[in-house]
């Protein structure tokens, strides 16, 4: 490894600290080693370690609770602790994992293995410390586009707008329309990743009807342009009590999908209904199927020589469905697929579906 690392080891035998010392030497990290796991600590808040090893049976306080206290530490709960001990039970073991150790080496030590499994975690924890800073960057990013998209969209669909107004309607005005909702749609999905985990829900009820018949109007120019015709079939109207920005993402990410993978001039069909008392919102398509029903919930996911869109809707519908116990089925072939959506009784309004 060419990065310097700081090893902190915390052991009661001054023997076990020197043995443990030469040991890793000549591995080019930066040893710390102490009998003293209150000092341990409260250094390490000032000049965190890259990892721990960490004695079980200690005085006053045992390796077991010294972790606790480590691990309830914002600022040192990141730090991999690898316990030491003479315990050899499974019990210990079982133990040292539960409390956040990430290995356990027993007494007596054998130094290839104490140099490999350090070695070993310290690899882990750079690649996490990668991840987690490239987690950073990407969320900055997503940030930085959906920043840069909200102006432009909004001049091109006023401009649009007044062009159609003064010289009437045209078809390139409507292909126009058409890509510009389809991108409108891709800057909610970025802002609702960007948002969610900040973002409080606004529960309110919702007439399934009405809101269908908003979202249909929003892509009717993405409908037409492909000459599909969208039909919206009601067996039975109903209420749901949901954030109506997160039912629009479900909504329109299955509509937007099921026009993108549609053949031209086809029908798609959007029912409301009750089967065997359960509530259903279903999405039907005669698109080109999905090849892998599994996987299209996977953040990223796209059908085989179909690079359509981000990959990233259909995990935002699952993202919202789980948290609102709402259960998705998905059936397709080579004429067309399914989305059902199965609305659990809390989410229902009975008065409005009588």
């Amino acid at each position: 490894m060419d990065k310097k690392y700081t090893v902190l080891i915390i052991d009661d035998k001054t023997e076990n600290l020197h043995y443990l010392n030469n040991v890793l030497k000549d591995e080019n990290y930066l040893i710390r080693a102490t009998t003293d796991a209150t000092f341990a600590i409260n250094s390490s808040k000032l000049n965190p370690p890259h990892l721990i090893l960490l004695d079980i049976k200690m005085p006053n306080q045992d390796g077991f609770d010294i972790c606790k206290i480590i691990k309830n530490d914002e600022s040192l709960k990141d730090i991999p602790i690898i316990f030491i001990s003479a315990l050899d039970d499974i019990e210990s073991k079982v133990r040292a994992f539960e409390e956040g150790g990430v290995d356990y080496i027993t007494k007596p030590f054998e130094k290839e293995e104490v140099r490999a499994r350090i070695k070993t975690q310290l690899k882990i924890f750079e690649s996490k410390n990668t991840i987690s800073k490239l987690l950073e960057q990407q969320d900055f990013f997503l940030k930085k586009i959906i920043h840069e998209m909200n102006t432009p969209l909004s001049i091109i669909s006023l401009n649009v707008d007044n062009l159609e107004s003064q010289l009437g309607p045209k078809e390139q005005f409507e292909a126009i329309k058409a890509s510009s909702k389809s991108l409108s749609s891709i800057y909610n999905d970025l802002y609702y990743l960007t948002k969610k985990e900040k973002r409080i829900a606004d529960i309110q009820n919702i007439n399934l009807v009405k809101f269908l018949s908003s979202r249909l109007a929003f892509f009717d120019e993405m409908a037409n342009v492909k000459n599909i015709d969208i039909a919206l079939d009601i067996h039975k109207e109903f209420d749901v009590s949901m954030d109506i920005y997160e039912l629009e993402r479900v909504v329109d990410n299955t509509i937007s999908n099921a026009i993108k993978y549609s053949n031209e001039s086809s029908n798609i069909d959007i029912t409301l209904d009750i089967l065997d008392n359960k509530y259903i919102l279903q999405i039907k398509d005669e698109g080109i199927g999905i090849s892998n029903t599994k996987d299209i919930f996977n953040a990223y996911y796209q059908q085989k020589n179909k690079n359509v869109g981000l990959g990233l809707g259909l995990s935002i519908v699952k993202d919202i469905c789980d948290n609102y116990d709402i259960q998705i089925e998905v059936n397709s072939s080579e004429n067309g697929t399914t989305f059902t959506y199965i609305f659990p009784d809390n989410l229902i309004n009975k008065k409005s579906s009588l």
